[in-house]
């Protein structure tokens, strides 16, 4: 029985485990599979929408991108890049990408004024600290930026995609996200970006080749 037990757990390393390994269970009160993969995500109720708590981590087409040099694990997915194109179409069936709209009602849910929300570039006071998580952000000396993860967003500074330059940047200092509402007729669209060294929440626009994270909130 020993020569058997030592030996699964020979190959199990070999092999990375796949024979010995017990996957360990979604750290979270509320979680979905999504049908399309197996993918299990945390889901969290903030005000009267429910978001998922993970990045959306689905390959759904060549227009998605996964930085080699993030981290990973069971409970801390940092997820797929995904353009504006393809972010529109990756949520899961009664899922959907937020609109720009959505994520206002979202910062509003956290403290945010109606003023605040509907301005440019840095807005809120902590908002941003609300939805960052607890760990995996570069350490900042300003003072209060911290991720709190009181929200249970759980946001994961997986950067960005840039086909221009690179093409992966800022992992481990932002989190970027598309919404599905386009700012122009320029190939531009609203995004929101928390970032390492503030407790705001960015809202501005970027040209719709980048690759940003997706967080889907339930239709």
């Amino acid at each position: 029985m020993k020569h058997i037990l030592w030996g699964c757990l020979f190959v199990g390393l070999i092999v990375l485990g796949t024979a010995c390994k017990k996957e360990v269970s979604k750290m979270c009160t509320n979680s979905f599979v999504d049908e399309r993969d197996g993918t299990e995500y945390c889901m969290v109720t903030i005000g009267n929408q429910v978001w998922m708590a993970d990045n959306l981590n689905y390959a759904s087409d060549s227009n998605t991108y996964t930085n080699p040099s993030s981290p990973s694990s069971v409970n801390a997915v940092y997820g797929r890049l995904y353009t504006f194109s393809e972010a529109n179409k990756a949520c899961p069936n009664g899922w959907h990408l937020p609109t720009d709209e959505e994520w206002k009602t979202l910062e509003m849910n956290l403290g945010m004024s109606v003023a605040e929300a509907n301005g440019l570039n840095e807005r809120g006071v902590d908002q941003g600290g609300q939805l960052k998580s607890i760990d995996g952000w570069v350490a900042s000396a300003n003072a209060g930026v911290v991720g709190t993860n009181s929200s249970g967003f759980n946001a994961l500074p997986s950067g960005e995609w840039n086909p221009s330059f690179g093409p992966f940047f800022h992992l481990g200092e932002e989190a970027s996200y598309w919404t599905a509402t386009p700012y122009d007729t320029t190939n531009t669209a609203w995004m929101r970006a928390l970032s390492y060294d503030k407790a705001s929440i960015r809202r501005s626009y970027a040209t719709q080749k980048m690759g940003f994270a997706c967080r889907c909130v339930q239709d």
